[in-house]
């Protein structure tokens, strides 16, 4: 690893002037909305070489006959085409939004009760036409919008800032322009007042449609208690195991809402909460940061906060973090845990809130961590690994949203790869979005890596895609994006 990027491993940020101070940058614009005509045929009008006049009454009877046979041949022929287009518009989305049949086999993962609080399960099978055409006009605003993307562009949009500023400043302004970055996150340090951080959340969105750029995801860690980000702002506030031990999902509900609603007001649309693991143990990092103790009551909880957080359409959640810390004694921001725990306690207590939560519907983002399920795989660590990340929680579980990492500096991570090896096993495993760079230097190493991967074949072009796709689809689904009628 280079000198300058392990000094940073230490540091949340460095000094920037002597990069900014460089001749000014331009950056070119792409237009998302531009495509060719789309054009069905027409059907030709039959010409004929001998003049009507010319022909015997029995002639010209045939060719009336055959000219309307052909007509109606014709007819039957766009009906035919038509229908068929139908038939792709409804059937790829559902088939992109659902993913191929097939989760964990029915009855592994004993069937959580909810309560009072009532879980929605859609049906796949039930998605009306209108939902259809919109899933289908969505995917394809956003297909379009990839293919005129250059390769850094799209790179830049799997990249999550962080900065030590409180204020937008040059540094920051030209590390999103630079990279093309697509999100950002704020910590505690970050914020001074609610007025200061609105200010810095629109100043970075400026700074993204000055280089015309997709408006950014900016998120943070909003879970209360221990881990209360808006302290300066909005004070004290309960913690997860505080909503939890009130068993009471409205009440957590409305919690939920609250958040949501000053995290909207302050430019924030992406709460990396709540945290669904399922405390079975003492020390590691999750000390008044769980629902409960069972998967039941994480479920439950856990499940009316996303449900109020989420009940606006301006913030969205992420569980976290997958495959689950809720038996691991230690800390992954400070070493690597190896987790001997059996697949079937995995998939009955770890991955149940996962399986439940996700069958709802409702859940567009997960966070991975740095833990080895040594059942699973006992080489690399889950956020690392594509036997957990793609095995299990996109294919097993059939999450296809977005896949965040766990802080990329920690020392789970630092301890035994270099940079270049955890944001490469990163992408290759199944994530979408690395949190986070820390400065100019880690964010333009992470993005040189991935550009060098696909432009040598060790990554294939369309993995970069796939990433960006779920991402510009949250983006969308946020109203960032302003999409054509109907999408």
């Amino acid at each position: 690893m280079p000198t300058g990027v392990r000094d940073g491993w230490e540091h949340a940020y460095r000094s920037q002037e002597e990069i900014v101070d460089q001749p000014e940058q331009r950056f070119t614009r792409y237009n998302p909305f531009e495509r060719d005509d789309l054009r069905i045929p027409s059907i030709s009008a039959v010409s004929t070489a001998v003049s009507p006049a010319a022909r015997p009454p029995y002639a010209r009877q045939q060719v009336r006959q055959a000219q309307r046979i052909q007509q109606r041949t014709g007819s039957r022929w766009l009906i035919g085409l038509l229908s068929a287009l139908l038939v792709i518009v409804i059937a790829v989305p559902i088939m992109y939004t659902y993913g191929v049949a097939g989760a964990f086999t029915p009855g592994t993962i004993a069937t959580p009760t909810f309560g009072t609080f009532p879980l929605r399960t859609p049906n796949p099978h039930g998605a009306t036409l209108a939902q259809s055409l919109r899933q289908g006009a969505a995917l394809a605003y956003v297909n379009n919008m990839i293919a005129h993307m250059t390769l850094d562009q799209e790179i830049g949009q799997m990249m999550m800032i962080s900065f030590a500023d409180t204020q937008m400043s040059p540094a920051l302004q030209y590390e999103i322009q630079k990279y093309h970055i697509g999100s950002a996150i704020i910590y505690a340090f970050n914020i001074k007042s609610g007025p200061q951080l609105l200010a810095l959340d629109q100043g970075m969105q400026s700074a993204a449609a000055a280089a015309g750029l997709p408006p950014l995801l900016i998120s943070t860690d909003q879970e209360g208690g221990p881990v209360n980000r808006l302290l300066a702002v909005d004070g004290p506030l309960p913690s997860a195991s505080d909503m939890g031990a009130t068993n009471d999902p409205n009440y957590v509900r409305q919690r939920g809402e609250q958040d949501a609603q000053s995290l909207a007001s302050l430019g924030i649309n992406l709460n990396l909460a709540p945290v669904v693991d399922v405390m079975n143990t003492t020390g590691g990092d999750l000390g008044g940061r769980t629902f409960g103790s069972t998967p039941q009551q994480v479920i439950k909880m856990a499940g009316a906060y996303l449900q109020g957080l989420q009940e606006s359409g301006k913030v969205v959640g992420a569980l976290k973090h997958f495959p689950g810390l809720g038996d691991v004694p230690a800390d992954p921001h400070q070493q690597l845990y190896y987790l001997n725990r059996s697949l079937t306690d995995l998939e009955n207590i770890d991955w149940a809130p996962y399986k439940a939560l996700i069958a709802t519907g409702q859940v567009y983002a997960v966070m991975s961590t740095h833990v080895v399920l040594t059942a699973v795989d006992p080489t690399r660590p889950a956020s690392l690994s594509y036997p957990v990340l793609t095995g299990i929680l996109r294919d097993k579980l059939g999450f296809n949203g977005v896949i965040i990492t766990d802080g990329i500096y920690m020392k789970a991570l630092t301890a035994h790869y270099t940079y270049a090896q955890s944001i490469l096993y990163a992408v290759e495993a199944g994530n979408d979005i690395i949190c986070s760079t820390f400065n100019i230097q880690v964010t333009a190493e992470a993005e040189q890596v991935l550009h060098d991967a696909v432009v040598n074949g060790i990554m294939s072009k369309s993995r970069i895609d796939d990433s960006v796709r779920r991402i510009l689809l949250l983006k969308l689904r946020l109203g960032l994006l302003q999409a054509p009628a109907g999408a």
